[in-house]
């Protein structure tokens, strides 16, 4: 019989082997230790793109016989660009061992519903949203997991829907890019590096900020066969400025300073709706990842 408990420390071992297995589902051949799933997994609140709550009672083990078969991480909080009084759930990820029986996902989500359903003043619970990952795993994303017909299952029945596709991209630098400038006079680049491994470019016009891209660098094991990366979080161009090559100019530089400092892959995720962003990037030599990731909605009356 499975039976769904709270995460405690000697499970950490089992979660961290579990953990890995499924990344090398993913072809993301990196091993994470327990360290790894404490504060890259557990501690890690969500920023910059989200503010969520560190909540051990959302830590969900399923065991079987003693043994985990499975592990599912809710919390509370908001994504980045909502009003602060927004208060969403999310059901961060959801992995499974390579044995574990047929009815562990979908007990696992129940599970997760029951816990949102103790926390008031909810507005909608958000399973596997690309901006609530974790920064070692997966392009900085989390575990992308949703896009398999047993979660798809799981979910439909505890009243999930598909909100959304995501497509990844990805560019290996290997020399330096050629830069293409704007035909604007007198711009100046700032650069902002951040303890915490953001790095914000900014362009200038005097005092005036026409556009800012945020970097942030993964962190990842010296003994991963995966090349050092970072992702490219947020791009923003004043509308007077959009469609003038500042964009591109901003991810070409950024590749350039990223791979000065020894980091030669840049990634990007994009809605699949989003054909321009995509058209662009193919433009830029990015090329599109096999990996897919799907977000899903419940509302709550």
């Amino acid at each position: 019989m499975i039976e769904v408990t709270p995460l405690y420390r000697d499970d950490l071992p089992q979660l961290a082997r579990i953990w890995s297995q499924t990344l090398l589902r993913y072809d993301f051949p990196c091993t994470l230790s327990t360290q790894d799933i404490e504060d890259h997994v557990l501690l890690h609140g969500g920023e910059p793109r989200a503010i969520l709550a560190i909540d051990p009672k959302g830590w969900l083990v399923a065991r079987e016989a003693g043994k985990m078969v499975g592990f599912a991480h809710c919390t509370v909080g908001r994504l980045a660009q909502d009003e602060p009084e927004t208060m969403r759930g999310f059901l961060r990820a959801l992995v499974v061992a390579e044995d574990a029986p047929p009815g562990t996902i979908g007990l696992l989500v129940r599970a997760a519903n029951a816990y949102f359903l103790q926390k008031s003043h909810l507005t909608n619970i958000i399973a596997f949203h690309m901006e609530t990952g974790y920064p070692r795993l997966l392009y900085g994303r989390g575990t992308v997991m949703g896009m398999e017909w047993a979660w798809m299952q799981a979910l439909g029945e505890q009243g999930y829907q598909l909100a959304h596709r995501w497509l990844f991209y990805e560019h290996q630098v290997d020399r330096p890019m050629s830069e293409h400038l704007p035909n604007i006079p007198n711009l100046i680049l700032d650069w902002e590096t951040e303890m915490d491994g953001q790095i914000t470019l900014m362009v200038r016009q005097g005092v005036d900020i026409l556009a800012k891209a945020h970097f942030m660098l993964l962190p990842q094991n010296s003994d991963c066969p995966r090349p050092r990366a970072a992702s490219l979080y947020q791009l923003n161009v004043e509308p007077t400025y959009q469609r003038q090559g500042i964009g591109r100019w901003m991810l070409e530089r950024g590749a350039n300073h990223l791979l000065a400092l020894g980091i030669p892959l840049l990634t990007i995720h994009a809605l699949h709706e989003d054909t321009l962003t995509q058209s662009r990037l193919l433009r830029l030599g990015f090329h599109e990842s096999p990996l897919r990731g799907y977000t899903y909605e419940r509302a709550l009356s």
